[in-house]
């Protein structure tokens, strides 16, 4: 079992395609695709489930395919109220089970397909769900501060990635090579100052979602992992010597900086956000992935561009435009796995998982 937000799936795969499903990012290729959320019947247990749907006003119906190897429409024998999510908001309704035998059959029948073809008739069992007339003006709200908080990060951590990322690379580009201990430390100085203005652009949208958070703990801890992102960093730059090194000998070498690279931001907030959330050890693959992403997108922006003997003022034009398309990227990541893990919160561990649920 998987908890998603105080209910359970009955498998990961379930869980990632309410992932899917509510990530601002992806859930335009979920079309179809509603969360239905019920208590079972017997179990008492709150239940979410990925399942296709098919609507006509207030009016919703679920086909039960292979209806002898599940069991959760069962629940449904009787009418139960549930809960959906459709239109990026949660409805309330009330959902029956129709077999073939019933009267309202055929007219469940004809929402799942107005001009069904013969061939393609079939006698599984339908789920019809009545939804509440006005419950989408009810819970529009908290579907709204969902996406006000992805686009409140989203644009909050973009501008503070660009304007610390500002320091270095003005720095690298004002002293030339990092050949000699003063240069690296210069560098290095300029990274910590990127971290420690990203972790407080960072916080101060955490707040809004985490009042508990202290934002001094979050600053810290994203200021060390830019120390040792750049460290590592630097390290590739002026340790020239393992280009000459066997490709048996600098594959390794590479890959461990590539990977302390890519955690260290991720790890060092891991250890102050598992103090507010349950289940965030995902938090650190989104920070990687997101850097990954980020990184390359900066590399296929500046590499092209920038060529030997530019003026420096150009280089610096080219090195912010890539900052930007770095840090959009990255803010837009983590900010959509930064809604989904608020969501994904037990009701009494996040007041904001409840507003946005």
């Amino acid at each position: 079992m998987a908890d998603n937000g105080g209910y359970r799936t009955s498998r990961w795969s379930s869980s990632a395609a309410l992932s899917i499903l509510h990530c601002p990012l992806t859930c335009r290729f979920a079309r179809g695709l509603t969360e239905l959320r019920y208590t079972g019947h017997k179990t008492g247990r709150n239940i979410a489930l990925p399942v296709g749907y098919t609507r006509r006003d207030d009016e919703v119906v679920v086909r039960v395919s292979r209806p002898e190897t599940k069991t959760w429409w069962r629940n449904f024998l009787t009418p139960a109220p549930v809960a959906l999510w459709i239109d990026g908001r949660w409805r309330r309704g009330n959902a029956r089970v129709l077999t073939v035998r019933d009267r309202g059959y055929t007219h469940a029948q004809m929402i799942r397909s107005p001009h069904p073809r013969p061939a393609a008739t079939t006698s599984d069992p339908l789920v019809l769900i009545d939804l509440a007339p006005g419950s989408d003006a009810l819970d529009s709200p908290g579907a709204k501060r969902g996406k006000h908080l992805w686009r409140h990060w989203f644009t909050s951590v973009t501008v503070g990635e660009v304007v610390g990322f500002a320091a270095p690379a003005a720095t690298a580009v004002l002293i030339g090579p990092i050949d000699t201990a003063p240069a690296a430390a210069a560098v290095l100085t300029a990274g910590v100052a990127e971290g420690l203005v990203l972790g407080g652009f960072q916080a101060r949208v955490l707040r809004t979602a985490i009042p508990q958070l202290a934002s001094h703990r979050w600053i810290l801890a994203t200021a060390v992992g830019a120390f040792i992102a750049w460290m590592a960093g630097i390290g590739l730059m002026a340790g020239n010597g393992w280009q000459n090194l066997p490709t048996t000998a600098a594959i390794p070498i590479l890959a461990t900086a590539a990977l302390i690279i890519i955690f260290s931001l991720g790890v060092p907030q891991w250890f102050v956000l598992r103090d507010h959330l349950e289940d965030s050890g995902g938090w650190v693959g989104a920070t990687a992935a997101a850097w990954v992403i980020g990184l390359s997108a900066f590399t296929a922006v500046t590499s092209p561009l920038w060529q030997p003997g530019q003026p420096r003022w150009l280089t610096l034009v080219i090195g912010f435009v890539g900052a930007v398309v770095m840090a959009a990227a990255m803010a837009a990541v983590t900010g959509a796995f930064l809604v989904w893990l608020l969501r994904a919160q037990p009701h009494e561990r996040s007041s904001l998982a409840r507003e946005i649920e």
